[in-house]
């Protein structure tokens, strides 16, 4: 879910950020209420039926479930982020989630078939996949959120300093992905074995979870202004010129220091 809400904050970002054209009335402060729309309210997750969702790809959640459950990981609910299916209504989809059998691993399985007039542009120009398949895994440690997912190259907002997250290729099998987690949580509490992970003993326990985490989220974008210098140059690979300068000034809410001379 980490992963997933950077996504989701992501896709008209990065099209701003690569100078393609905008919605009309599009500007900054357009991207910034957008983006406090995806991180600064409370996410709803409600129980959902895989049926309700016609274009997903339910063969990559049925595989997915069967190799979760052969490593010992307990089903725990297919949800939506009812939250996000509100501000991305043509890019509705459903998580299912797991713990694994020592409960201090909480995994999610979704499809994300990004769509609207920006996304089929970067599609276009194959700067954002059609279809994104992803496992994500996630344990807490004292605070920390120790995060592992296939999604090298398609989260490239910043994560908090809470968050631990390592990217694989997309194309990594859900197997490897979760290897590499339990491969990271066994090293985590090795070094630091007075620390106790937060154990998942039901789904109230993934929902709160879940929740702690998209709050740690939400006070980093609001601490960087909902976009950074840092990440804005990153995505287009320079610095930055005067226009996108004016444009990061009004995501991020700051006055325009000609405007006072």
């Amino acid at each position: 879910m980490e992963v997933f809400f950077l996504m989701m904050g992501l896709w008209l970002v990065v099209a701003v950020a690569l100078g393609m054209r905008r919605p009309r009335g599009f500007g900054g402060a357009a991207l910034r209420a957008r983006l406090d729309a995806v991180y600064g309210e409370p996410h709803e997750l409600v129980r959902v039926s895989p049926a309700g969702f016609p274009e997903a790809d339910l063969e990559f959640y049925d595989r997915a479930k069967k190799e979760l459950e052969a490593k010992g990981y307990t089903f725990i609910a297919d949800v939506e982020d009812t939250t996000l299916t509100r501000i991305y209504p043509h890019n509705r989809t459903f998580m299912r989630l797991f713990v694994d059998a020592g409960r201090m691993i909480r995994a999610s399985v979704y499809h994300l078939h990004p769509r609207g007039v920006v996304i089929s542009m970067l599609q276009l120009v194959q700067l954002f996949p059609r279809h994104l398949r992803v496992i994500e895994l996630s344990s807490e440690v004292a605070g920390t959120f120790l995060v592992t997912s296939n999604t090298h190259g398609v989260d490239r907002l910043e994560p908090p300093p809470e968050a631990k997250v390592e990217r694989l290729p997309l194309s990594t099998p859900v197997l490897e992905v979760v290897a590499r987690h339990e491969k990271r949580i066994t090293e985590l509490l090795r070094e630091h074995p007075e620390r106790s992970p937060v154990s998942y003993e039901s789904f109230d326990d993934v929902l709160a979870s879940i929740a702690r985490a998209h709050v740690a989220m939400a006070r980093h974008r609001q601490k960087v202004g909902g976009l950074s210098r840092d990440e804005l140059e990153r995505l287009k690979g320079r610095p930055l010129s005067a226009t996108e300068e004016a444009f990061l000034r009004e995501v991020q809410g700051k006055p325009d220091p000609d405007a006072a001379k």
